[in-house]
């Protein structure tokens, strides 16, 4: 009988245990805030290593006020500070570029990637990428070197603000905004066999009659190598597109396709943003920064069929849920929530922003279920975020950045890091 009874007592402990982590109650905090004598206006998302330090970088500051790359690392006790330190300072002269833009990706010796949006090639100024290595011993200086600079003809220019795509063997595909045969863009690709020197290539330009126009996000890679991504206009509707690029390969020459046009209706999204994820059946999900019913964007789906593809608009934003997502999408594989940042609006009076979750429905077919789990006030806790969320895959915490807002002291409104635990 004192078995059976230490037995209930155990069961009945991590019942309560299992219902209370169940109802946690989702938290959010400001972890940094940044400040005009240090580094400011993170655009990106962040990146993290094991070790649990994200790194993301700055339009802004640093030594030369052209932007940064940083480390923000964890607290040593529960509840203290994180500490910043600027891994590099970009320099607005010489030949390489300044005001880095995008996410980071990082290789397996540790040397990060990522683009800037001005300096490069003097004749153009058009941008370019970057690779920065770490020091040979610890605690000595990190190296940058500017891998490309677009030039003006031909080229792409103004590389789009989202993370590069890495492959094992090196290669670097990315987009600019600008650029190419009809000045609306391009896809490109960086290839190396010594890690050291890279070639460019311009694999597609954007523009040509009912093509998308203006890539609008990063690039993601199939198991068979073909490329996806969004533009903020062009197609059918010229209110933007998600597209298809496979390289040529065996013979056959490369192809550019758009799976699905946005702007057929007024419920259905308009000039898509952000990053595209796929589900284990082929389905492509993403948001748009427009459209829907009241023109305040939309996470969408897209399922592939033939010979169209289909849309299913799964949450329409407003201005009380937020509105105008930007960043794109971030996944939860094991239940399969979905959450995402809007840059502006929320209930606030000083709302500039939201971050929200999107729950599956029950049985398939049925309506996706929106939480708002923060609303930002800009002058408090910060505002207009625009980077794609990381989630930690250990703890389920969530971590982004918003590019202004943070303490009144900061008269430029220098941004913030920010964290969700239990979203």
């Amino acid at each position: 009988m004192r078995f059976r009874t230490s037995a209930l007592i155990t069961v009945l402990i991590a019942t309560l245990a299992f219902s209370s982590l169940a109802n946690a109650i989702a938290t959010e905090s400001t972890i940094y805030t940044f400040g005009e004598s240090t580094s400011f206006w993170p655009q990106g998302g962040l990146l993290e290593d094991s070790a649990g330090n994200l790194y993301g970088t700055t339009r802004a500051g640093g030594t030369y006020g052209v932007g940064t790359v940083f480390e923000l690392s964890p607290p040593a006790v529960s509840g203290g500070a994180w500490t910043i330190t600027n891994l590099y300072s970009f320099v607005p002269y010489g030949s390489g570029g300044y005001v880095p833009i995008s996410d980071l990706v990082r290789d397996q010796k540790g040397s990060f990637y990522g683009t800037y949006y001005s300096g490069g090639d003097p004749s153009c100024n058009c941008g370019g990428v970057f690779k920065l290595n770490p020091p040979a011993v610890q605690g000595g200086a990190w190296t940058e070197v500017s891998l490309y600079a677009f030039k003006q003809s031909g080229d792409g220019h103004l590389p789009t603000p989202f993370a590069l795509a890495l492959t094992t063997t090196g290669t670097l595909f990315g987009t600019t905004s600008r650029g190419g045969t009809w000045d609306s863009g391009v896809l490109y690709q960086l290839t190396t066999k010594n890690g050291i020197s890279y070639t460019e290539s311009v694999l597609y330009s954007f523009g040509d009659v009912g093509d998308g126009i203006t890539p609008n996000g990063p690039v993601i890679l199939d198991s068979a190598g073909a490329l996806y991504g969004v533009t903020s206009l062009g197609g059918a509707y010229n209110q933007g597109a998600v597209f298809k690029f496979v390289p040529a390969i065996n013979g056959q020459l490369a192809k550019e396709s758009l799976l699905f046009s946005f702007g057929s209706s007024t419920s259905t999204g308009s000039n898509p943003s952000g990053n595209l994820i796929f589900d284990v059946g082929g389905n492509i999900y993403g948001v748009t920064n427009n459209g829907g019913t009241s023109d305040d964007g939309v996470v969408y789906s897209i399922a592939p069929g033939n010979p169209t593809w289909t849309e299913t608009v799964l949450y329409t934003f407003t201005t009380d849920s937020g509105s105008h997502p930007i960043g794109g999408l971030t996944w939860n594989h094991t239940n399969n929530n979905l959450y995402g940042t809007t840059s502006s609006q929320n209930m606030h009076p000083a709302g500039d922003g939201t971050i929200f979750k999107l729950v599956p429905p029950a049985t398939k077919g049925g309506v996706w279920t929106e939480s708002t789990l923060f609303q930002f006030t800009y002058r408090v806790n910060g505002g207009f975020p625009t980077g794609a969320i990381l989630r930690d895959s250990k703890t389920g915490t969530l971590y982004g950045t918003a590019q202004n807002g943070g303490v009144t002291s900061c008269d430029l409104f220098c941004g913030v890091i920010w964290q969700v635990t239990n979203p």
